[in-house]
Formats: C-alpha cells, structure tokens, sequence
C-alpha cells in the first residue's frame, strides 16, 4: 500500500525541501547528484518524483505522517486487547461459574485452571479520551458491577431458598 500523497512533485517543493533539510550541499549527498544536476532541476519543471518523494519522507512533513500513522496503530491495537480481555475476563467468570454449578461426578474430566490475564496499565493511548467517553465507560463498568453484585446475591438466595425447601420437605417426609 502507498503511503505518499499523489501531489509531491516539482521545483517548488523540492527548494522547499532542501531549504528544511540544511541546504543544497546535504541534499545533493543525501541524493548523491552533483550540485549542477540540483541547480539544473531547480531551474526548470524537469525535477524527478523520485527524488522529490526521497526528500518529502526525510522532511518533517513525510515523518509527521509516519508518526501520525504509528500513533493510529497504537491506539487500535490498544482497543484490541482491551476488548479482548474484556472478553477474557466475562469468559472466565463464566467458565467459573459453569463449574460452580457443576456437580462431581466418579470420571469427571480434571478442569485445568484459567490463565491469569494481567490489565493494562490505564493509559489509553489517546484510545478513549478522559472526557466524556471514558466517564461513560467508568460509569457502565461501575453499573455491570453492580449488576453481577445482584445477580450473585439473588443466586445465593435461590440456593438458600433451596436448602430450606428440601429441608422442610425432609422434616415432613421423614
């Protein structure tokens, strides 16, 4: 995939590159042209892409763009493995309470234990903002607590509603 904009070529910018790269002297080595091949393409609109394309990249604005591309990629991968422990995470809880539910049987398979997956740090990586955006993440992460919070606590009740159910139905049976 190409990278470089479609619009780099000419006299123009090409002396407005080797004026930001420290002067004909640099670029011609940089090039390895002589200084008559330089001056001649300054002169006239005959100034190959090539070498406008080589100085563009070795400019601020063809690293800008390079920095500005890692930057993105970060932030993406970044994501990635938030939402990807995120999936981690609920996936275990799961597993787990699969288990708990789970009664022993004489060849029962052995479970293995989970993989521990360790957090990020908190830096986002510019990934969420800490405006708005990361408030609402705070605000459904702390609601999604809650929620299991409940849930474990009405499940608790059922096994004690049960308990005491088959308790009773002892007492009288027997």
């Amino acid at each position: 995939m190409f990278q470089a904009p479609k619009n780099i070529y000419g006299p123009n910018l090409l002396r407005m590159f080797v004026d930001e790269l420290g002067g004909p002297k640099k670029v011609c080595k940089y090039l390895e042209i002589g200084e008559r091949t330089l001056r001649r393409w300054l002169a006239t609109e005959n100034v190959p892409r090539a070498s406008v394309l080589a100085l563009y990249w070795e400019s601020k604005y063809g690293r800008s763009q390079i920095f500005t591309d890692q930057v993105n990629e970060i932030r993406l991968l970044y994501r990635r493995v938030c939402i990807l422990q995120e999936q981690y995470s609920r996936s275990a809880s799961i597993i787990n309470g699969l288990r708990k539910l789970h009664t022993d049987t004489a060849n029962e398979a052995i479970f293995e234990e989970m993989v521990a997956c360790y957090e990020l740090p908190r830096d986002t990586y510019g990934a969420a903002d800490t405006s708005d955006e990361h408030q609402r993440i705070e605000k459904v992460r702390a609601h999604v607590a809650k929620l299991d919070a409940e849930k474990a606590a009405l499940q608790g009740m059922a096994k004690a509603s049960t308990e005491a159910l088959n308790l009773q139905q002892q007492a009288h049976g027997g």
